[in-house]
């Protein structure tokens, strides 16, 4: 009976720790997956302020760190191709850059929750199309793809985010149409390494 009891004992004290060594991998599991979140970056592209071509397209930094926004590259696509351009070396900015020079600048550092306002859609449009030969017109495009490149943390190597957008006729009226729910985040190995080409080709 003692033999027993002692034996009995033994297990329930074994599948005591067994218990207590799985709530505490529980616990690390959740400390390390709160910890890869807080590293990783967030970036949202989205279109505010209606759905029509004045529609605003923003881009908002959600990370849990600041973001400092270094390029924005759009594509526009059309029947007849893609134009790729690189909206940061676009503008022709006065000395004033006015209250808010991020958005002015389409770069710059944001603190989360903060975000750049790229202006209506149609003017981003016409303005990725304006003085290049080869690029179509506002009337020709029916895709909009934007891609933004950023620095996050201490890394020295680029994130970023990627949506596109339709250009959808309804009723007469354009519509700008997202083709995604969510943003793409760009942080993979592979994504970073698109990112570094895409920059380059625009140095």
């Amino acid at each position: 009976m003692t033999a027993w009891l002692s034996a009995n004992v033994d297990l329930l004290g074994l599948a005591v720790n067994v218990a207590m060594l799985g709530v505490w991998i529980v616990y690390l599991q959740l400390l390390l997956n709160g910890y890869r979140r807080q590293r990783r970056s967030s970036i949202l592209i989205t279109r505010g302020a209606g759905s029509g071509l004045r529609s605003r397209c923003l881009v908002t930094n959600m990370s849990v760190e600041p973001i400092y926004v270094t390029s924005l590259i759009a594509t526009m696509l059309s029947p007849e191709g893609h134009y790729e351009v690189a909206l940061t070396d676009l503008r022709d900015l006065p000395e004033d850059l006015g209250a808010d020079p991020r958005s002015t600048m389409a770069q710059g550092s944001l603190v989360t929750g903060q975000y750049i306002d790229l202006g209506h859609f149609d003017d981003l449009i016409t303005l990725l199309g304006q003085d290049r030969p080869g690029a179509p017109t506002p009337n020709e495009v029916t895709k909009l793809e934007l891609v933004v490149v950023a620095l996050y943390g201490s890394s020295h190597r680029p994130v970023g985010a990627e949506r596109h957008f339709a250009l959808e006729t309804r009723d007469g009226v354009v519509r700008i149409v997202p083709q995604s729910v969510e943003t793409l985040q760009l942080r993979s190995r592979r994504a970073r390494l698109k990112l570094r080409r895409q920059m380059a080709r625009h140095m």
